[in-house]
């Protein structure tokens, strides 16, 4: 992101983006095409705007800021309210939250550590298909 996006989402939300965030996401660490980027920590104002446009009541927290999902249902955000930069997990079906991580810079390697895992997932499963016997093709 440029610092023009981050102002259009301050302006768009009347809200005032904490400088950890603001300093990831003008130094995106994560890659154009990871899971990270479509996700857990999109790169791109118009998801942030989609995700904060439609975000609930979350109780006891004053100021909430989804950050990011995990592409299905738990929605990831941060309080604007709070001086912290704990991260929280947002379930949609139970409609509670969680601590995810107790600051900013954990959230960044949980997602270091998830792009890690992904991954060797995709290696282990090419390494599956290049090693199957041709008979094993049909099952």
């Amino acid at each position: 992101m440029k610092e023009s996006d981050l102002r259009k989402i301050e302006s768009a939300l009347n809200v005032t983006l904490p400088e950890f965030y603001r300093a990831t996401m003008l130094t995106y660490p994560f890659p154009a095409n990871s899971f990270a980027n479509e996700f857990l920590l999109p790169n791109d104002p118009k998801t942030i705007l989609e995700y904060n446009q439609h975000s609930g009541e979350y109780p006891g927290i004053g100021k909430p800021f989804v950050i990011g999902s995990d592409g299905g249902e738990e929605m990831y955000f941060i309080d604007l309210a709070a001086d912290s930069s704990q991260v929280f997990t947002f379930d949609m079906e139970t409609g509670k939250h969680t601590p995810k991580a107790a600051d900013w810079a954990k959230y960044l390697r949980q997602i270091e550590t998830d792009l890690q895992e992904i991954k060797r997932d995709e290696k282990a499963e090419q390494e599956r298909k290049a090693n199957k016997k041709w008979w094993g093709f049909w099952k």
